[in-house]
């Protein structure tokens, strides 16, 4: 396996597991497990290059569409985080479901596994920090601070990949607003 395409599995092994939430503070919680998001397999005959990168971008600009009106985490109201983070995990799925299942042009389609396969991580976390923002006002702060950093990581990777097959809108090339809250 490629040592980026090794990054992104361990990124997607870590929430794969119960999380445990004691130990993340003074509280004593009890351990969560994060269902397992699968990403829908490519169908139908593979797209022309034109076709599927009009197709990628339109998604990914739609998520980042969805991401911006969402603004930043909140940090010390639970009731709007409650509201948000779940809202967050939907543009992700959104993106996931819509992405997932394009059958990419056969030169660039090891690299938009890659780059679905790091969706589907960030979709898997979103869903960590649902279900971590529905304990307290201490989870969230520690969902928001590990959400950014886990995002920053997987955007430099998402963005690179993107760049790489000449996906703009998925690279975030001219969007005001990068992936974020995952």
């Amino acid at each position: 396996m490629r040592p980026r395409a090794a990054a992104v599995a361990a990124m997607g092994l870590a929430v794969a597991v119960a999380l445990p939430l004691a130990g993340c503070g003074p509280l004593d919680r009890q351990p969560v497990t994060v269902p397992t998001v699968t990403a829908p397999a490519a169908t139908g005959p593979a797209l022309s290059p034109t076709e599927f990168t009009a197709r990628a971008d339109a998604a990914c600009t739609r998520l980042y569409s969805r991401l911006g009106r969402l603004g930043r985490p909140p940090t010390d109201d639970i009731a709007t985080a409650r509201r948000y983070y779940p809202a967050v995990a939907a543009a992700w799925h959104r993106l996931l479901d819509e992405t997932g299942a394009l059958n990419a042009p056969p030169e660039v389609r090891t690299t938009w596994r890659e780059i679905v396969e790091a969706y589907r991580a960030t979709a898997q976390n979103a869903d960590e920090n649902v279900l971590l923002a529905g304990t307290d006002r201490e989870a969230i702060e520690i969902v928001n601070s590990d959400a950014s950093a886990r995002m920053q990581e997987a955007q430099v990777f998402m963005a690179s990949r993107a760049a790489d097959i000449g996906l703009r809108a998925c690279a975030g090339a001219g969007s005001a607003t990068a992936p974020q809250g995952g």
